[in-house]
């Protein structure tokens, strides 16, 4: 299949790495060309991941959008979703009707950039795809090198417009043979791990993080920061019920505990996996996808989804105030809000309806304006 990976970050090299030495015709873009020239003098990717090593010869490497799209079948883009009003707007004048643009994760940005390319005035795609979480953990351990030490073993993915997922879903299959199906994009959406498991992380360490360097997967995940993991995540099912979105919703128990592994996005031994690697011994700040992200964007998203169906939620809207002081700004209602999405004044229905019929809802008109 050919394939157009979008960045040049952690996500980035370990998609193109992966999928180039699966056998696809991977072509990698970067807005920063510069990004690209450590890649082109070692001849490709070298890629560490679970059953899968080696160094991964790409396609093409380029700074220009229309090359790195022309032809591909799947647009992939595992960038953090800060990034996405600015690959809409770069998408925009080159998609066509036939591609499938796959983010991953989403964060309901399969909605808000389909906005944003029909804003700009550009061709809307086949559809838009969401993961729920990342489908590696991974992180750059050189300048064409990157480790993947776990991979998604149940990657939820929902599909803007719900109606196209079928054929959607069965495309990015190809790619990602761990995909289980959501009903839409806000289905998918409802599943990221990242909002209940970073700020509570990053929150209730910060001491430790303004120090330095330091590991909040290892030792920052203490008995008292789990509690308040698995407050926000409760508040994530509420919601999710709320919603009547059904089974399965990779509670973030099963990644803690290993009876349930399984069923979780990562799979067993997938925390054990993750801390013997090292690699994400580092330095956070807010500027961090864990805060600019998985904050400002998919808490306010979580907590705006449970206040619509009624669902309490406070330790998720504690913890947007709290990061709302320590940023400055106001975050409840901000950020992928369903209310910041121009979706606030409708109806549990209606957004449902929507999310299904995406731009072929009568709504459709109203909400790009």
């Amino acid at each position: 299949m050919i394939v157009a990976v979008l960045g040049a970050g952690n996500g980035a090299l370990a998609t193109a790495g992966d999928l180039a030495l699966r056998g696809h015709d991977v072509r990698l873009w970067a807005r920063r060309t510069e990004a690209l020239e450590a890649v082109r003098r070692a001849g490709g990717i070298t890629f560490t991941g679970e059953g899968r090593q080696g160094l991964a010869r790409l396609a093409t490497l380029t700074g220009d959008m229309g090359e790195a799209c022309d032809g591909a079948q799947v647009i992939v883009a595992p960038v953090p979703a800060t990034a996405q009003a600015d690959l809409a707007r770069r998408l925009a004048p080159v998609l066509t009707a036939r591609q499938v643009v796959l983010l991953a994760p989403g964060t309901l940005g399969t909605y808000a950039m389909a906005r944003d390319v029909a804003r700009a005035g550009g061709t809307l795609p086949f559809a838009l795809v969401e993961t729920g979480t990342l489908p590696y953990l991974a992180r750059r351990s050189g300048p064409a090198e990157v480790k993947a030490p776990v991979s998604a073993a149940n990657l939820p993915a929902g599909a803007f417009p719900g109606f196209r997922s079928a054929q959607a879903l069965a495309t990015v299959t190809t790619l990602y043979p761990s995909i289980r199906p959501c009903l839409d994009a806000l289905d998918a959406a409802l599943t990221n791990a990242g909002p209940v498991l970073h700020p509570p992380l990053v929150l209730l360490n910060l001491g430790a993080i303004d120090a330095g360097r330091f590991d909040i997967h290892t030792a920052g995940t203490t008995p008292s920061v789990r509690r308040l993991i698995e407050t926000v995540d409760a508040e994530r099912l509420a919601a999710r019920a709320g919603w009547g979105y059904p089974a399965p919703h990779y509670e973030q128990a099963t990644y803690y505990d290993p009876a349930r592994a399984a069923a979780g996005l990562y799979g067993a031994g997938a925390r054990a996996k993750l801390q013997a690697s090292g690699l994400w011994d580092e330095v956070l700040g807010f500027e961090h996808r864990y805060v600019a992200e998985d904050v400002v964007l998919g808490l306010a998203l979580l907590e705006s989804a449970g206040r619509t169906v009624g669902a309490d939620t406070p330790a998720s809207s504690g913890l947007l105030q709290v990061f709302a002081a320590l940023l400055g700004r106001r975050l409840v209602g901000s950020g992928r809000a369903l209310e910041a999405l121009g979706l606030g004044d409708l109806a549990l229905r209606e957004i449902r309806t929507f999310m299904h019929e995406g731009w072929t809802s009568p709504l459709w008109e109203r909400l790009v304006r």
